[in-house]
């Protein structure tokens, strides 16, 4: 299969089904009240905003966690806790950026403290073996789509979280920094990183990637 990709990074958004443009692209200001409108409701105990706050940030917090954790009883765990946590402490939300990071770094410390539990947590540094890369790409790859996530899944952990969060996302560097808790530098270097092992991965499956 040879396919050229003009561009890595919209090719990983078509093939991952991101939220429709008018979503992705609404307005920030509008969105950042509307989020702390309910937030703050929500600390005062009202359940209908809660749920208004649930309906709006489930999918990116949903998704994150997915791309993150393959146990699907684990995923549900986390969204649980996580929701539990928003219901519980509301209130700690300082209003300085946006609900969606705040709850991604909620469901992230969850999720590393459950991965510690059952000792399935990978160390940022530890690379996939050569043979565990090998094998992932042993099946017949039959669409673009699966190639990706294949390629994905043979990624440092911190390389395909840092593609999650600037890539669908969209969180600005300054961002993520405050998410994972590195300088901004890094977040930009592990960016380069991540990008440069992912058309590694998939090059060698013929597919050529132009980064734009």
């Amino acid at each position: 299969m040879h396919i050229r990709i003009f561009s890595l990074w919209s090719f990983y958004l078509f093939c991952f089904e991101p939220f429709p443009n008018a979503q992705r692209h609404m307005n920030k200001d509008r969105e950042f009240l509307e989020e702390k409108r309910l937030v703050e409701q929500v600390a005062a105990g009202d359940s209908t905003a809660f749920r208004q706050l649930y309906d709006l940030s489930y999918g990116r917090v949903a998704r994150y966690v997915q791309k993150m954790v393959s146990d699907n009883s684990l995923v549900d765990d986390i969204l649980v806790q996580t929701y539990m946590v928003v219901w519980q402490k509301s209130a700690a939300f300082k209003g300085n950026g946006r609900i969606t990071t705040w709850l991604i770094g909620i469901a992230r410390n969850i999720m590393f403290r459950e991965f510690k539990k059952v000792k399935k947590y990978v160390p940022f540094e530890e690379e996939y073996s050569a043979a565990d890369t090998q094998s992932q790409f042993q099946v017949e790859v039959k669409s673009t789509n699966a190639a990706l996530k294949a390629a994905l899944q043979t990624l440092k952990v911190k390389h395909r979280e840092i593609l999650e969060l600037v890539f669908y996302q969209e969180f600005s560097y300054v961002e993520v920094a405050e998410l994972i808790g590195i300088p901004e530098n890094t977040v930009k270097t592990r960016v380069f990183h991540a990008k440069q092992a992912l058309k590694d991965v998939l090059e060698k499956q013929n597919i050529t990637c132009y980064d734009s």
